[in-house]
């Protein structure tokens, strides 16, 4: 929904086919900017959850839920495009609260973070205490833009459908996990974390995931990059790989190429004749 480091805004496409189609629960395990759910055309269902275990990403989506209210607040903050005090006053308060359990919705506080958010380099690299203004060359700036989606039905729809969680991706996958629960999964890619959050997701992390997985109910897909582990834990003989080349959204040189993947446990109806 906005620019946000490790969004699949430009992988949703090919991605969302994969989806299937027969579910009553579609869960975002690490929500960020939760780009498939608002491009794929399988979504919504009848229970849609966003997570993130970034408080703050979980305050913005809980407070996008009340459309018109989070575009007036949003629009309040416009204004302040620009200014390198507010952003440094608006970063400074948002990170002496950043490991704390503040309330939610807090709607000046999700204008704060998105504003901040989007004046960061490109708006998609990882937000920090030392975070300095990026005044954008664009016509438009990325903070409005991210507004006027909240004017939009293709937003607006979707959104009024959300449930908002804001749990250690473990946990959530327990109290979620059903045969008819998709769970699509996309955590910090092994030896980048630190790309996307200050939170620690370490190898630990990793490898307790992907034991976790295996015992599911539910279906689920997962976006990795290839690590030396990852295909012992989820072999290719018993888990259905994906191997899409994709480019780098995030490089400095925009033809940098990288292979995506795309572990499931179930075999997509829809795309039964490509394994014929």
């Amino acid at each position: 929904m906005f620019p946000y480091i490790g969004g699949k805004s430009s992988h949703a496409k090919w991605i969302s086919p994969y989806i299937p189609s027969d579910i009553s629960t579609y869960v975002e395990v690490f929500g960020g900017a939760m780009w498939l759910y608002f491009q794929s055309d399988k979504t919504p269902v009848k229970t849609n959850i966003y997570n993130d275990w970034n408080r703050h990403l979980a305050n913005i989506f809980k407070c996008s839920i009340d459309t018109d209210h989070h575009r007036e607040v949003l629009e309040s903050y416009i204004c302040d495009i620009g200014n390198e005090d507010m952003f440094n006053e608006y970063r400074d308060e948002i990170f002496t609260i950043y490991d704390g359990e503040f309330h939610m919705p807090d709607y000046p506080l999700a204008a704060k973070y998105m504003l901040c958010q989007l004046q960061t380099f490109s708006g998609n690299t990882n937000f920090r205490e030392n975070s300095k203004i990026y005044r954008s060359p664009d016509p438009k700036h990325k903070f409005v833009s991210y507004t006027e989606k909240f004017s939009k039905d293709k937003f607006t729809t979707k959104l009024k459908q959300l449930t908002v969680e804001n749990l250690d991706c473990r946990d959530l996958i327990h109290v979620y996990d059903d045969k008819d629960t998709f769970f699509y999964i996309d955590p910090p890619y092994y030896n980048m974390e630190s790309y996307y959050t200050a939170d620690a997701f370490g190898h630990d992390d990793h490898i307790e995931l992907l034991e976790l997985l295996k015992t599911t109910k539910a279906r689920w897909a997962l976006s990795y990059y290839h690590f030396d582990d990852l295909e012992k834990v989820l072999p290719r003989d018993e888990y259905l790989w994906h191997e899409q080349e994709t480019f780098s959204t995030n490089a400095r040189v925009s033809t940098a190429k990288r292979t995506e993947l795309l572990i499931m446990n179930y075999r997509p109806p829809s795309l039964e004749s490509l394994f014929e």
